[in-house]
């Protein structure tokens, strides 16, 4: 038996793998361009323990908020997959948050262009994620996000 302020977490590295692939063959049959299917295991293998990290706080909103928020900025930021990496993350994003009974509004095919430009802004950070565009990205995603 789970309790009501337990974070769900049913999404994993398959779960993103089949979604990107589902992604790209939808763009790909939607605007005839070439997509580039594939999959970087160690870069993958780096994006949910650096979720587990982020959301710890037991505010279960807040550290929900601070989990998606962590999912859409790490699947860009380690290159996990060949292409489609945004969108990936926004889908993976939005599926735990509606396992979590939330749902979150950013529509994949129209990414707002502030979005773009924190995870590209995040995308030239090596080492880590960077703490302030990170508080960014929390504050956008608490901002899209609604209970259901």
């Amino acid at each position: 038996m789970t309790s009501n302020n337990e974070i769900v977490m049913k999404i994993d590295n398959q779960f993103l793998i089949e979604t990107n692939v589902k992604i790209l063959k939808r763009h790909r049959r939607r605007t005839g361009k070439k997509v580039y299917i594939g999959t970087i295991p160690k870069n993958l293998a780096r994006v949910f323990p650096k979720v587990s990290c982020y959301g710890t706080s037991g505010n279960r909103e807040q550290d929900l908020i601070e989990k998606a928020a962590c999912i859409i900025s790490m699947i860009p930021w380690v290159q996990a997959f060949l292409d489609g990496n945004r969108r990936t993350s926004i889908i993976g994003a939005g599926t735990f948050l509606r396992d979590n009974g939330y749902e979150l509004e950013i529509d994949i095919d129209d990414e707002n262009l502030e979005l773009r430009g924190m995870l590209s802004e995040i995308k030239k950070h090596a080492r880590d994620l960077e703490p302030n565009i990170m508080e960014q990205l929390i504050l956008y995603t608490s901002e899209r996000v609604r209970s259901l």
